[in-house]
């Protein structure tokens, strides 16, 4: 058993930076309420300075006591994490159950230094299964252990399994897993890859790079590495593509939150006199003011959204860590993801309106891990024709497909239906509430028939052996690759009126609710074939080698 460690001793100032980042919008708007007609002399400066200081004498007595009382142990086969001031607690985290450790940057521990890390486990930890303040190379020590554990466990098995086996001559002939058997070939993107150094690497003499692509292989040698401990990058992402990407994702729900800021920072900091008198000459501006002053308002949106897109993906690298992949990200707040391969429930390649129209997508990969946020993204910005190349090097258990089974045209009416009536029901309300200038919300009606066209055209799915593929569009459109093993139910649904017509809609649940998927109005032969394929039973070794996390055998049917 290893000796007990803390962490780092900056992790007594966390208590008091929290607290000083929480109260500061708070202590700004009592200040300005309290200031409105009085003057600096008014405040008691004398019992607040006792206060403050009281406090952060406080903060800072608590924050010790927390990082004495928080101590982490690694023994043979599991993690011993220890905390607690008032209420002690004791966490044991089996490395059988750890899917990976992930380091993280939040603000503060960038800005002191540090790191933290968070153990991936099945099932909510409720935020027990975090070191927040280590250094890096500590990080790095707890990864390799979970390696070198993970590594010993197999060897373990395997050697339970050799003795297990029967005799020979009683050995049917194996079956061949699905997937390549060779290493696929790189994707030719415009990326700026790096090559590794040789002391983080240990081996960077064995790495070149195509001059074409700037993807960073891998050269024959005869050095054996364990697969455990290699480590190479497979992309990253160039800042003149990172900007390409942020531009073109535009969003408007970030445009709805800044307006809905600026008037709520208005109403609480203005005077009532001066709030209510803009508030009135607003109501009497033109319609072409209301228009240009929109126009502004969803630029300044974009420009905003673009910024945030960069500061969230900059520096996007993806790396192979032995037999997991990693993604790291970010300017102010760095997070390095890890997750394996055979851990990988679902990929969604979403095409954007502006993206669609020059062939690029991105690229997301959902994961069992112990977060709300299970997809990680994969590849943010990527040519349509490199994703099967990219699927290839990171998750080759799954096979870009083309779609194959549309919804007929029968089947328009229901793509149709719920959108007109939407655009019909608010352009009715707007011409009664605004008059003539609610006329203009009449465009809404060729946009929805466009809208419910489109989703009717692009959307349709495809079966193989192993895996379903669903397209469908809402205003991106979305093609989830779903394996399987990962699908936990399957509902398949229609009113007498869509049977009347042989149509079916289909339900395909999954793990986590979020990445269920679901697809209208098709014809009934094809739900039918989909029903059959996910009835139809496995092989014994089949099942074992697709098996990446345990699903109920339960169907709804």
């Amino acid at each position: 058993m290893n000796e007990p460690t803390r962490l780092h001793r900056l992790f007594i100032l966390f208590p008091l930076v929290g607290s000083v980042k929480s109260l500061i919008p708070i202590a700004a708007l009592v200040s300005i309420k309290f200031l409105n007609g009085k003057s600096l002399r008014d405040i008691p400066w004398y019992w607040l300075s006792a206060a403050i200081v009281i406090l952060v004498s406080l903060l800072l007595l608590y924050g010790y006591l927390k990082w004495k009382r928080f101590v982490y142990t690694l023994e043979e086969d599991k993690i011993l994490i220890r905390r607690g001031v008032l209420f002690r607690e004791e966490l044991s985290i089996y490395t059988g159950r750890i899917h990976s450790m992930n380091m993280e940057q939040p603000l503060l521990q960038r800005i002191l230094g540090l790191t933290q890390v968070r153990i991936e486990t099945p099932g909510k930890t409720e935020g027990g299964g975090i070191l927040p303040a280590i250094t890096n190379s500590e990080g790095e020590r707890l990864q390799r252990w979970l390696r070198e554990q993970t590594r010993t466990r197999q060897t373990q098995r395997e050697v339970h399994q050799a003795h297990e086996s029967p005799d020979p001559s009683d050995q049917s002939i194996p079956v061949q897993t699905e997937g390549p058997s060779v290493q696929p070939p790189e994707t030719r993107e415009n990326y700026e890859s790096v090559q590794p150094s040789n002391h983080n690497m240990g081996y960077g003499s064995d790495l070149l790079e195509d001059s074409d692509s700037g993807v960073v292989g891998r050269k024959n040698t005869s050095d054996t590495i364990t697969a455990e401990e290699e480590r190479s990058t497979l992309l990253q992402l160039s800042s003149g593509r990172l900007l390409i990407a942020a531009l073109s994702s535009p969003n408007l729900s970030l445009a709805l939150a800044f307006v809905g800021g600026i008037l709520s920072f208005a109403d609480d900091l203005l005077p009532d006199q001066m709030y209510q008198s803009l508030f009135q000459s607003a109501g009497k501006l033109l319609p072409g003011s209301w228009i240009s002053i929109a126009a502004v308002a969803l630029i300044v949106s974009w420009l905003l959204s673009a910024v945030l897109y960069t500061i969230k993906y900059a520096g996007f690298t993806v790396e192979r860590i032995g037999k997991q992949i990693s993604v790291s990200c970010g300017l102010l707040e760095r997070k390095r993801l890890l997750f394996s391969p055979e851990r990988v429930l679902a990929i969604t390649v979403k095409e954007g309106v502006f993206r669609r129209w020059f062939g690029y997508a991105e690229v997301k990969v959902h994961v069992l891990t112990s977060e709300s946020e299970k997809h990680f993204m994969l590849h943010p910005l990527l040519k349509t024709g490199d994703i099967p190349a990219l699927l290839n090097r990171v998750t080759p258990q799954f096979s870009a497909q083309a779609i194959t089974a549309s919804p007929p045209p029968r089947a328009k009416w229901m793509y149709l239906r719920w959108k007109l009536a939407f655009a019909v029901v608010v352009s009715a309300a707007c011409i009664w509430y605004f008059d003539r200038l609610g006329l203009l919300s009449l465009l809404l009606l060729p946009l929805s028939l466009a809208w419910g066209l489109l989703s009717h055209r692009d959307s349709g799915l495809n079966v193989t052996d192993k895996q379903l593929t669903i397209r469908s569009r809402f205003i991106a459109m979305s093609t989830r690759y779903i394996r399987r093993p990962q699908i936990i139910a399957m509902e398949v649904s229609g009113t007498r009126r869509q049977r009347r017509r042989g149509l079916l809609s289909l339900q395909v649940k999954m793990i986590f609710s979020e990445i269920n998927e679901s697809l209208s109005g098709m014809d009934q032969r094809e739900i039918e074939a989909v029903r059959a394929w996910f009835q139809k039973k496995k092989g014994e070794n089949s099942a074992s080698a697709e098996r990446s996390v345990p699903a109920s055998p339960t169907e709804h049917l």
